[in-house]
C-alpha cells in the first residue's frame, strides 16, 4: 500500500512542503495554485485547499478521490510544537493516533483502535489516516499553536482542555456529533479560498473547535461514570463498529453483546448510559445523519436509501422525514435551488 508522510502546520512553509510530497507520490497533474493544491491523474483527482489565518491557526481541507488506497502518516515532530484535529465527513474512517508499536498493540488490546471519525493529538505523537479508493475523501484539518487558544480559553480547564493550551503532549479521539458535521459540512460548502471566505472560515473553525472541547470533556465525563476503563473500551469500540458500515441490516444487540463479553441486559443499559440513547434508536440516527449527508453531497434518494440499507425509498422518506421534518426529495430541491443561486 503507497504511504505518504505528510507535512503540515500552521504557516505556508509547511504546506508547500506537503505539496512537494503530494507531487512526488502522485506525479504528474499536480499543481500548486496559490493556496491550493489541484489534483487531476489517474491517481487521484481533487483539491487540497489551505487557509493560513496568521493568529497562530490554519485549516486543511481535503476534497480528493483516490484510485487506490493510500496511508497518510504525519511527519513527526521533536516536541508538542502544535496541534491538529482532523474530522472526516465520512463514519468509521481508518484514523489512528500513537506513540510507536507499543503504544498501538496496548490500543488494540484495549479495543480503542478501531476505526474513528474524529482524533486530535500534538505534533509529537504519530497520526495516521487510511483513504479508501473509489471514494471521495473529505476531510477537515484544523491546526493550531498553543497560543491560538490561549486568548479564547484564558480561564484554567483541567485535562485535555489545558493540554492545548500549554504546550503538553495530547492524543485521543472524539465522538462525531450531529454539529460537527454541520460545521465541516459548512466549511466544504464555502469552497472558494478568496479572503472574504478565509474570514468566514475562521468563525467556523472556532465554532467547530469549540464543538470539540465540548466532546472532550463530555467523553471524559463518561469514562468517569463507567464501571471499568476495559468495559468502556469495548462499548467504544462496539460503537465505531455499529456505525461503521450501514450497507446492512443493524447487527443485533444480543450479537454486539457478545462481541463486548457481557450479558444483553447490562449492554443495553451500559451503551444507554454513555450514549444517551437505546442501541437501535441510537443506529438509526446516524444512519439517518449519514445519508442526510449523502443527499447534500449529491446523491439521489433511491441511491441513498439503497446505500444505507432502507429496504423501500418510503420507508427511507418517512424514517427521514420523522427526524428531519423534511423529506429527502424535498431537501434533493433545496441543495439544487442553494447551488443554482450560488
Amino acid at each position: 500500500m503507497k504511504e505518504i508522510i505528510a507535512d503540515w502546520g500552521v504557516d505556508r512553509p509547511h504546506f508547500n512542503k506537503f505539496y512537494y510530497t503530494m507531487l512526488n507520490a502522485l506525479g504528474d497533474g499536480v499543481v500548486l495554485n496559490n493556496d491550493s493544491i489541484q489534483i487531476d491523474n489517474q491517481l487521484a483527482k481533487g483539491n487540497v485547499d489551505f487557509f493560513p489565518f496568521g493568529n497562530g491557526i490554519a485549516l486543511v481541507r481535503i476534497s480528493i478521490l483516490f484510485a487506490e488506497a493510500i496511508n497518510f502518516k504525519r511527519l513527526l515532530e521533536a516536541g508538542p510544537e502544535y496541534y491538529a484535529c482532523l474530522f472526516s465527513l465520512k463514519e468509521g474512517v481508518d484514523m489512528h493516533v500513537f506513540d510507536g508499536e507499543a503504544d498501538q498493540q496496548e490500543m488494540n488490546g484495549l479495543g480503542l483502535s478501531g476505526k474513528h471519525s474524529v482524533l486530535y493529538f500534538s505534533s509529537d505523537v504519530q497520526s495516521l489516516f487510511r483513504v479508501t479508493p473509489d471514494e471521495e475523501t473529505k476531510i477537515v484539518i484544523l491546526v493550531f499553536t498553543s497560543g491560538a487558544l490561549h486568548e479564547i480559553f484564558p480561564y484554567s480547564i483541567n485535562g485535555e482542555f489545558s493540554a492545548f493550551r500549554v504546550g503538553q503532549s495530547v492524543k485521543g479521539y472524539s465522538n462525531k456529533t450531529a454539529e460537527m458535521i454541520e460545521k465541516v459540512t459548512d466549511i466544504f460548502e464555502h469552497a472558494s479560498v478568496e479572503r472574504i471566505q478565509s474570514l468566514y472560515l475562521l468563525g467556523a473553525v472556532y465554532q467547530l473547535l469549540a464543538v470539540l472541547l465540548l466532546q472532550i470533556e463530555a467523553d471524559r465525563e463518561l469514562l468517569k461514570q463507567s464501571t471499568g476503563v476495559v468495559e468502556v473500551a469495548r462499548m467504544i469500540q462496539i460503537r465505531n463498529l455499529l456505525i461503521a458500515d450501514f450497507s446492512s441490516d443493524c447487527p443485533l444487540l444480543e450479537e454486539m453483546a457478545k462481541k463486548a463479553q457481557m450479558s444483553a441486559t447490562k449492554f443495553k443499559t451500559l451503551f444507554k448510559k454513555l450514549f444517551k440513547l437505546p442501541y437501535y434508536q441510537y443506529y438509526q440516527r446516524y444512519r439517518l445523519e449519514g445519508a442526510r449527508q449523502a443527499i447534500i453531497l449529491g446523491k439521489s434518494v433511491s441511491d441513498t436509501a439503497y446505500e444505507f440499507s432502507f429496504n423501500s425509498i418510503s420507508n427511507f422518506s418517512v424514517a427521514f422525514k420523522k427526524m428531519f421534518k423534511i423529506s429527502p426529495s424535498e431537501l434533493v430541491q433545496a441543495v439544487i435551488l442553494l447551488l443554482y443561486f450560488e
